[in-house]
Order: C-alpha cells, then structure tokens, then sequence
C-alpha cells in the first residue's frame, strides 16, 4: 500500500513540475517576442533600419539594446559600452561556474543600459528600473514594448540665471 501512496505522490509531484516548466516556457516565448517587436521598433525609430533585424535574433538582441543607448551613456562608457557588455557576456559564460556572482554582471549591464532607454521615453525612468531591478530583469521586456510606440522625451534645458 505504502508503494502505491509513494508512486501516486512521486507521479503528482513530477506532473507539478512538468506543468510548472511548461508555464514558464510559455512565458518565457511571450516575454522574448514583447521585447523583440518593442526593439525592433525602437531600433527603426531610431534610424537603425539595418541593425533593427537583430531584435529577433536570441542573445543577440540584448547587444541591440547596448547599440541603443551607445551614446546616452555616462560618457566614460560612451562608445564601449556594448564592448563591455561582449566582454561581461563572455566572461559570465567561462567563468560565472566557478565565481557565481559574475554571472550576473551582463544583466546588471542589461538594467543599467534599460535606465537609459527607460530615460529617453518615461518621464520617470527611475521608478522603470526599480520595476526591472525587483523583478530581476523579467518585466524589462514588457516595459520595451510599452516604449515602442512612445515619443523620444527631449530633455528639458534649465535656464540658470546668470550673476
């Protein structure tokens, strides 16, 4: 009888699991293809006709979205930063086994480079971040889709007056 119960708990169990990564490889497939339609759009209102192609394409596409925002950058990264983001990628891959926390250095890149994307198209980009960095990455492309029919905020010139 025992054997039963422990056959019937270990099947329920198993079928829990397989339902459970199933959910999430849908999720998954609906999150990429949001945040591929958002960055191919942006790219295209940005002039990037030629590179907008790249949205589609997996992994590749977190690279469009440090081409993005190349030049909005702090400027010590301008210019770099998708070198960077190559280089944090590669490393994360060889070495992120064996020292576990570099393995989330690309995704920082990831949210930092969003800050500047989130920036140019929401009067509150800082409440966008706080959204990406709590949900560890997962409503940044949610949040691409929702910025793909936006308006580039010009930002606004503070007059100070002079002495």
């Amino acid at each position: 009888m025992s054997d039963e119960l422990f056959g019937i708990g270990f099947l329920g169990f198993f079928m829990a699991f397989a339902l459970f990564f199933i959910v999430m490889f849908f999720v998954a497939i609906v999150l990429y293809v949001l945040q591929a339609i958002g960055l191919f759009k942006i790219a295209k209102n940005d002039g990037k006709n030629d590179l907008a192609w790249l949205a589609w394409v997996p992994v590749v596409n977190s690279f469009l979205l440090m081409i993005l925002v190349e030049d909005e950058v702090h400027e010590d990264l301008r210019g770099k930063v998708t070198l960077f983001y190559g280089i944090a990628f590669v490393v994360s891959i060889i070495i992120g086994g064996f020292i576990p926390f570099l393995a989330f250095i690309p995704l920082v890149m990831i949210i930092y480079a969003f800050y500047f994307l989130s920036k140019r198209y929401s009067e509150n980009p800082v409440m966008h971040m706080v959204i990406a960095i709590i949900t560890i990455g997962m409503s940044i492309p949610v949040q691409i889709f929702i910025f793909r029919n936006s308006e580039r905020i010009v930002p606004q010139i503070i007059d100070h007056p002079t002495e």
